[in-house]
Formats: structure tokens, C-alpha cells, sequence
């Protein structure tokens, strides 16, 4: 069964769900299909969307959000393989303003030796405020790790340790207890951190492990 068949089993069914169904080519997830309630959002047609091929990404996504993820999104799916979910927020802009989506994607189809070719993502609006800030917080998250990158690399191996210690609330003995190493040392790791991240405060300290995934 080609794609277009397999599509053409489903396509009823997807425009009964609420939320945005949208299939993509796996090479450059250029889109191939959309429920009409998504292509109205966007103001497009089947055909209009189709021909605007992996450029659908640029121009109306939040690529500050995005544009990472998704460079990254093929190789994951390569890796965990055909039956993993990948679920994340994102940024879609409808007439010129950018809103909040939730989103599921998992591959839709694979060639005959069952390497992924097609995914499918079916995303619904972020209409609760308690999503939207926990997005927004996220997205400022993503913001700050791209841009304090350079400075958190120049960081030891120790020196993460201590990091993810401090941020968690340890006191000087407590780290030096747990990494079995003198209270001297301990500060004298944090005075480096401070120094190399430019930290004036343990709140600035909780941003860059919070940024790193070391909470």
C-alpha cells in the first residue's frame, strides 16, 4: 500500500478529531497532508500547503523553539525507533501572531525495510493558562541554554557535580559529604563556577542547571 492509500484509510477519521492532524515527509518534514480545520487556521490549501515544502517549518514555526528540535528530531526517531512517541510544545503563528500547540508525532510509514519515510503529529492549542506559562517557561529555558552554551562547556566534570548539588539546595558540607571532598574544595569549585558562568547569585546558579537538565 502506497502512501497516498494508506492515507485515504484514515483521512475521514482524522477530520472528525478536534485537534490538527498534519503528515509529513520524514527528508526536510516537508508536509504532505493537513486536516482542513489546521489548513484553515493557516489560510491554505492542500495544494498551496503541499508546494511550500519544507519551508512550512520556517515560516510558521517559532524556530527560537523549534528549529533545534527539529534538526534533531530525525536522528531520534532513527534511534528509538518506529514505535516511539515524541511528545513537545511549540509555537505556530495564525495570522501573524504566535500560539501555543501541544504535540504528539510518530512515524506514519516505513519502506520495505521498515525505515521510517512519513510521520504524522497531531497537535491541539495550548488554551489553558497553566500550560501556556509552563510553555512560555520552557521556551525561556531553551533561550537561555542556547545562549549561555559557550559558558556552561567551560565547566569540569566536577564542577557539574557541584553545580547540580548547589542547585538542589546543598549546603558546603553536605556536597562535601556526598562527592567526598574537603569543604575548601567545595567553595573553591563554586568560586570557578561563579567565575566562569559569571554568576553573581545562587538564583543565576539555578538557571544554568535548570537550563542543562542537571535538576
Amino acid at each position: 500500500m502506497n502512501f497516498i492509500e494508506e492515507l485515504d484509510t484514515c483521512r475521514e477519521e482524522f477530520e472528525k478529531m478536534p485537534g490538527v492532524t498534519v503528515i509529513h515527509e520524514l527528508d526536510g518534514f516537508k508536509p504532505l497532508f493537513m486536516t482542513s480545520n489546521g489548513l484553515d487556521l493557516l489560510g491554505l490549501t492542500l495544494e498551496e500547503l503541499i508546494a511550500i515544502k519544507e519551508d512550512y517549518q520556517l515560516l510558521f514555526f517559532n524556530q527560537d523553539f523549534m528549529g533545534d528540535y527539529l534538526k534533531s528530531l530525525r536522528s531520534l526517531i532513527e534511534r528509538e525507533g518506529i514505535h516511539e512517541t515524541f511528545s513537545f510544545f511549540h509555537q505556530v503563528k495564525i495570522e501573524g501572531k504566535f500560539r501555543w500547540y501541544a504535540a504528539s508525532l510518530k512515524v506514519f510509514k516505513v519502506d520495505h525495510n521498515f525505515s521510517p519515510t512519513h510521520t504524522i503529529t497531531y497537535a491541539v492549542p495550548l488554551e489553558d493558562f497553566h500550560w501556556i506559562t509552563k510553555a512560555e517557561r520552557l521556551l525561556e529555558e531553551t533561550n537561555f541554554g542556547r545562549d549561555k552554551l559557550e559558558k556552561f562547556t567551560t565547566l569540569s566534570k566536577r564542577e557539574l557535580q557541584v553545580l547540580a548539588l548547589a542547585a538542589k539546595g546543598n549546603r558546603t558540607a553536605e556536597m562535601a559529604s556526598s562527592l567526598k571532598i574537603s569543604a575548601d574544595t567545595v567553595n573553591s569549585h563554586l568560586k570557578s563556577i561563579r567565575k566562569k558562568l559569571d554568576c553573581k547569585s545562587s538564583f543565576e546558579l539555578t538557571e544554568y542547571a535548570r537550563a542543562y537538565d542537571l535538576l
